[in-house]
């Protein structure tokens, strides 16, 4: 079965419900269920990482901040010529060392307050599946716009509240998918494939910046995402791919008519010349 822990979602095995004669065929179905999904879910989020750092390196930024940088090789991947000014946020000391180690200038702090640096400083602010572990969402959209210059675009992916598979476990009774990460513990969902196992934490518990690195805090939905971004000033474009549990062949195909139940949101959002430096 192939598996890829990105905020532990994904189909397992729930609770015995058969009799031990129908059990093992039942749990043969349900691994092939997984293997599927789970093909689905990897190569879904490669889509949105593609989107994401394509996106980034075609507006060729001479400045850039990575708003959860990790260790820093996502944009590597995607950049022909790195940006002369390479900022980076990252809240883990060791994926901070690493990042450092391939030049970017990282800082660690709470990204549910002010950010430390100028206004009108970078071309580009990017950020890689980091927002829904914030609770102060629309302060984060602020920052991002106070530290764009005029015309400058924020580049930001997350997952979709709304999405299809979602919406399955809401009816079915569960946590969404999103929703199971509760402080390095994966509850609420005995679909989801890490159900009810312990996630290995970068940070300790009560660590300053453990809110910003653990769990889902705000999932947002496609509608929400645009708002939010709009309300601050931004031109903001939101949609979302992968509508999981759909193979991706046909999720593509359909994705142009199902808008709003992808997994993944690609938020692109603008702020614009001659605009003010200060949000509303």
């Amino acid at each position: 079965m192939i598996e890829k822990r990105i905020c532990g979602m994904v189909f397992a095995a729930p609770q015995a419900m058969y009799s031990h004669h129908y059990r093992p065929m039942t749990n043969l179905i349900l691994k092939k269920l997984q293997s599927s999904v789970a093909r689905s879910r990897h190569m879904g989020i490669n889509r949105c990482n593609d989107w994401a750092g394509q996106m980034a390196a075609a507006l060729k930024p001479d400045s850039i901040l990575d708003v959860g940088c990790g260790d820093g090789s996502m944009l590597f991947r995607y950049f022909k010529q790195v940006p002369r000014e390479f900022y980076g946020v990252e809240g883990a000391p060791e994926l901070q060392a690493r990042a450092e180690a391939r030049g970017i200038r990282v800082s660690s702090y709470d990204l549910n307050g002010r950010w430390p640096f100028a206004d009108n400083k970078f071309d580009v602010v990017f950020s890689n599946q980091v927002i829904e572990h914030l609770h102060n969402a629309r302060l984060f959209a602020m920052e991002a716009f106070r530290v764009l210059k005029p015309g400058g675009t924020a580049i930001v992916t997350s997952e979709n509240l709304c999405s299809l598979l979602n919406c399955l476990a809401l009816f079915l009774g569960y946590t969404p998918f999103s929703l199971m990460q509760t402080c390095g513990r994966y509850l609420g969902n005995p679909l989801g494939l890490h159900y009810n196992e312990t996630l290995a934490e970068p940070l300790p518990l009560d660590h300053p910046a453990f809110s910003g690195v653990s769990g889902h805090v705000r999932v947002l939905t496609v509608r929400q995402a645009r708002e939010l971004f709009q309300l601050v000033g931004f031109e903001a474009e939101v949609r979302s791919i992968s509508i999981l549990p759909l193979p991706d062949g046909l999720s593509k195909m359909l994705e142009g008519v199902i808008k709003n139940r992808g997994h993944y949101l690609m938020i692109k959002a603008r702020k614009p010349l001659g605009t003010s430096v200060k949000p509303s």
